[in-house]
């Protein structure tokens, strides 16, 4: 095979690994949303357990509208377990969870972070096996 189209192939190569590392880029962006979303989430549900009576709160209607809503029940709620399935949990429980889930939010942020570790560290070894065969091909 001849140099330069060693050159090509590795070239290809490492525009496909750029195009990961920039799609896993994206994904931890997603998960440090999530993740801060889920935080927050968390605070709400535990100023509702500290709290006592009922409770004022605003809802978002959409479209930037709020309301006030007084929140009565606070000891059951709601809760998103995924796939579009919701149910209803003690307060404590839907905090344990939240905060698995967001444990769980955690160790993917590690592994994708690891990923691109990897790539990167693939991708300085295709530049430098580039550069080696540019050499080697100007000869």
């Amino acid at each position: 095979m001849s140099k330069e189209r060693e050159i090509q192939q590795r070239l290809i190569l490492l525009e496909q690994l750029r195009e990961q590392a920039e799609a896993l880029q994206r994904r931890l962006v997603e998960i440090e949303l999530f993740k801060s979303e889920l935080e927050r989430t968390i605070e709400s549900l535990e100023f509702f357990e500290k709290s006592e009576g009922k409770t004022e709160a605003l809802m978002n209607l959409g479209g930037g509208v709020f309301a006030y809503v007084d929140i009565v029940e606070k000891k059951k709620f709601l809760v998103d377990v995924g796939s579009g399935i919701v149910i209803e949990k003690e307060l404590r429980e839907a905090i344990d969870f939240l905060n698995r889930k967001k444990e769980n939010m955690e160790k993917t942020r590690a592994e994708i972070e690891e990923a691109i570790r990897s790539i990167a560290s693939r991708m300085e070894s295709l530049q430098r096996e580039i550069a080696e065969l540019s050499k080697e091909a100007e000869k």
